[in-house]
C-alpha cells in the first residue's frame, strides 16, 4: 500500500475539522453541560474514563459544529453572488451601490473577481450533459470535481486540499460564536478579550471565505486547463454585431450640482498628454451600459450610475471602425481602480473643456452639463 502525503494531509485537515473544533467546545462547555448529562457520575470521572467520555463529546459536538458550519456555505453562496461583475450590472440596471462596508468585504474575499472562469465551466458542462438532459442535476463546483476525478486525480486533490483548509475555519467560525455568545457567563469582566474573540472569528470567517472561493476557482480552472489541452470542444464565435453598433462605451461623469459640478476627465491610455472620457471595449458578455460602468470604475475608480444617453462617437482607429456610446454618468461612490498608471481629475466645466484635448469630448461635456442642468430644473 503506498503512502500518499497530499490525501494524508486532506484526511488530516477532514479530520481536525470535526475532533478539534469539538474539542474546544467541549472544554468551555463541559463545566456546564457535563452534570446535566452525567449527573453525579459527573465527578467520579477521572483517568482513562475522564479522557474517554471528553473524546467521545469531542467528536460528537465537532459533529454538531460541522453540521452548523454548513450554514455558512448558504452565506458564502449570497456573497459569492455579489462579485465585482455583479455588482457593475447591479449598478447599471438598478442605479444602486452597496454600502462601503460590504463593498470592502466583498473586495477583501474576492478582489476583481469577475466570474469568467466559472461561466466557461458552466457552458462545458451544459455542453457535456445536455444530451442526457443532465445539464441542470448537479452544480458546477460538484461537476467539475467529478470530472477531475475522472480526468485528472492531482487537480482534483489541489481543489481537495483547499476545500479541507475551508471547512477547518469553517467549524472554528462556529466554535469562535459558540465562545462569544457564552462569553458574558464564562468571563463577564473581560471585555477586551471578547472585542479579541470576535476579532478572531472574523479573520476566521475571512479565511474559510477566501479558501473556499480558491477551491471552486481551482476546479473552474482545471477543467479549462484540461479541456484546452485535450482540444475536444468546440465553441462557436459569438455572433457578429449588426453594422453601425456600438463596439465601446463610456461617459461623462460629474458629481455635484449647479456651477459646482465637477467632470472626469482620464489621461489616454497610449498618449499621457491627452485627456479624454472613460471608455472602453464592449465585451461579449455585457451590454453598452454595463462597460461604461465597469470601465468608468476600472480606470478611475469611480462608480457611477447612468443618468442618460447623449450620443454615439464615431472614428478610425488602425483601419477599424470604432463606435463608442457615451452616456451622462452621475459619481455614487470610489473603490479600488484596477488602471493604476493613468491619472485623472475632476474639473469645473470650464477647465475641462480647456484640458480636453478632442473636439468630441468637449461637445459631450457641454451636452452632458446641459442635460445636467435640465434635470436639476424639472
Amino acid at each position: 500500500m503506498n503512502f500518499d502525503p497530499q490525501k494524508f494531509f486532506i484526511g488530516l485537515m477532514d479530520f481536525f475539522s470535526i475532533l478539534l473544533p469539538g474539542a474546544v467546545l467541549t472544554y468551555l462547555l463541559m463545566g456546564e453541560v457535563g452534570p446535566v448529562v452525567l449527573g453525579d457520575r459527573y465527578t467520579q470521572l477521572a483517568g482513562a474514563q475522564a479522557w474517554a467520555a471528553f473524546l467521545f463529546a469531542s467528536y460528537l459536538f465537532g459533529h454538531l459544529v460541522f453540521l452548523l458550519g454548513s450554514w455558512l456555505d448558504e452565506f458564502y453562496g449570497w456573497a459569492r453572488g455579489y462579485t465585482l461583475n455583479v455588482q457593475i450590472r447591479r449598478l447599471a440596471l438598478r442605479g444602486k451601490l452597496m454600502p462601503w462596508p460590504l463593498r470592502l468585504g466583498l473586495w477583501a474575499v474576492f478582489r476583481t473577481e469577475s466570474d469568467h472562469a466559472v461561466r466557461r465551466a458552466e457552458q462545458i458542462k451544459k455542453h457535456l450533459l445536455s444530451p442526457l438532459q443532465a445539464d441542470r442535476a448537479v452544480n458546477t463546483f460538484q461537476w467539475s470535481k467529478v470530472w477531475l476525478n475522472v480526468e485528472s486525480q492531482p487537480s482534483l486533490q489541489a481543489v481537495q486540499r483547499l476545500e479541507a483548509d475551508s471547512k477547518f475555519f469553517r467549524s472554528f467560525v462556529v466554535v469562535l460564536a459558540a465562545v462569544l455568545i457564552t462569553w458574558p457567563w464564562h468571563h463577564p469582566g473581560s471585555p477586551l478579550l471578547a472585542f479579541g474573540t470576535a476579532g478572531l472569528l472574523l479573520l476566521a470567517l475571512w479565511r474559510y471565505m477566501e479558501q473556499r472561493w480558491k477551491a471552486t476557482n481551482q476546479a473552474y480552472w482545471s477543467v479549462l486547463a484540461l479541456v484546452a489541452r485535450q482540444g475536444q470542444l468546440n465553441f462557436s464565435a459569438p455572433d457578429p454585431q449588426p453594422q453601425g453598433s456600438p463596439t465601446h462605451a463610456g461617459g461623462v461623469v460629474m458629481r455635484g450640482h449647479g456651477t459646482r459640478t465637477r467632470f472626469l476627465l482620464v489621461e489616454a491610455n497610449d498618449d499621457p498628454s491627452q485627456w479624454v472620457l472613460p471608455k472602453g471595449h464592449i465585451e461579449s458578455t455585457e451590454n453598452s451600459v454595463e462597460t461604461a460602468v465597469r470601465e468608468v470604475h476600472e480606470e478611475t475608480g469611480v462608480w457611477a450610475r447612468i443618468s442618460g444617453e447623449l450620443r454615439d462617437v464615431s472614428y478610425s482607429d488602425r483601419g477599424s471602425l470604432i463606435t463608442v456610446r457615451i452616456y451622462g454618468m452621475q459619481a455614487v461612490g470610489h473603490g479600488r481602480r484596477r488602471d493604476r498608471h493613468r491619472r485623472h481629475r475632476w474639473l469645473l466645466l470650464p477647465q475641462a473643456l480647456t484640458l480636453a484635448s478632442h473636439i468630441e469630448t468637449r461637445e459631450l461635456l457641454q451636452a452632458a452639463a446641459q442635460q445636467s442642468s435640465r434635470r436639476d430644473r424639472v
